[in-house]
């Protein structure tokens, strides 16, 4: 019993689009639609919950409501968003996705499926290719071990009840995390469980993103 919410409240500054990015269309097909078609194929999934931005909720009602079970308005940030979506997700276990990421690698949607039989924190990852180094001003002050690096992707998994109690003390201590695995680690002392992912799956955010998913979709 799973939901799987969808995240497509974002906006195209960064992407030089002067619309939604999830609307972007790549074959024929707008970027969100990529994820609705692949999660509507696993029944595993028992609902699907899209979050949008108030100001387009009647379009994607309009487009959507069809393929969907529930719309709703998302928050100010992405973690309101995800609290939200949380608050009216009906699973056990949820499922959270970007919309703005169309290329989702199907073995990896069967493999976090069956870990969350046996874990509440899940994130797909891909191994960092190149050397990470911090700074300060142009001086290099130190170089981390890429063999323990991941660039962080989605779908994650959790179990619903744990996260929302994470997203609760998170917001009493007006905290926001880049994802919901960090809120997971700092609130209720669980690390996520990491299923490898796949380099195709990137997030469409620049203007280079646009021509590299062209290619790969």
């Amino acid at each position: 019993q799973i939901s799987a919410i969808i995240l497509a409240a974002g906006s195209g500054k960064r992407s030089g689009l002067k619309y939604n990015k999830v609307l972007y269309v790549i074959n024929e097909k707008k970027v969100i639609d990529y994820s609705l078609e692949t999660f509507k194929k696993h029944k595993e999934f028992k609902e699907i919950i899209l979050v949008v931005a108030e100001n387009e909720l009647d379009y994607f009602t309009m487009r959507y409501a069809h393929k969907v079970d529930k719309i709703i308005i998302g928050g100010a940030e992405r973690q309101d968003s995800v609290y939200k979506a949380l608050n009216k997700a009906n699973c056990g276990k949820v499922l959270i996705h970007d919309g703005a990421r169309p290329f989702i690698p199907e073995d990896a949607i069967q493999k976090i499926i069956s870990k969350l039989e046996t874990e509440d924190s899940i994130t797909l990852g891909v191994k960092v290719k190149n050397t990470i180094q911090e700074v300060d001003g142009n001086r290099v002050v130190k170089t981390f071990d890429r063999s323990k690096l991941i660039i962080t992707q989605t779908p994650q998994a959790f179990d619903t009840g744990l996260l929302i109690e994470a997203h609760e003390l998170a917001m009493d201590d007006t905290f926001y995390g880049t994802d919901d695995t960090m809120l997971m680690e700092k609130y209720m002392g669980i690390k996520a469980y990491v299923v490898k992912g796949d380099y195709r799956n990137i997030k469409l955010t620049t203007k280079e993103d646009i021509k590299l998913l062209e290619v790969i979709l």
